[in-house]
């Protein structure tokens, strides 16, 4: 059983491997490793997905889709707060 727990988390969890990585580059990665309390893997997986930031565009359409997400949950109809703060001081008005 332990097996093939071992098995399905190597499918899911792909290897990069680097070749021809200096010593220098590996020493200073040992050290930043140890300096942040992690294995050289984690600090390279780290130092990998820190750098691989989405595009501006990609960005704003993932703030986009979460808001219209967000909306729909709520039930409350797309506009500015200062839209939402005009209709309310209407309807106080107007009662």
């Amino acid at each position: 059983m332990g097996a093939t727990k071992a098995l399905s988390w190597r499918q899911r969890m792909p290897d990069l491997l680097i070749r021809g990585l200096s010593a220098e580059a590996l020493d200073r990665l040992k050290a930043q490793a140890a300096r942040n309390g992690r294995s050289m893997q984690a600090e390279a997986t780290s130092i990998i997905e820190s750098g691989i930031k989405p595009t501006m565009a990609e960005w704003l359409d993932r703030v986009e889709r979460s808001r219209e997400r967000i909306e729909a949950q709520r039930g409350v109809l797309p506009g500015s707060s200062a839209d939402l703060i005009r209709e309310l001081r209407e309807s106080r008005d107007e009662s």
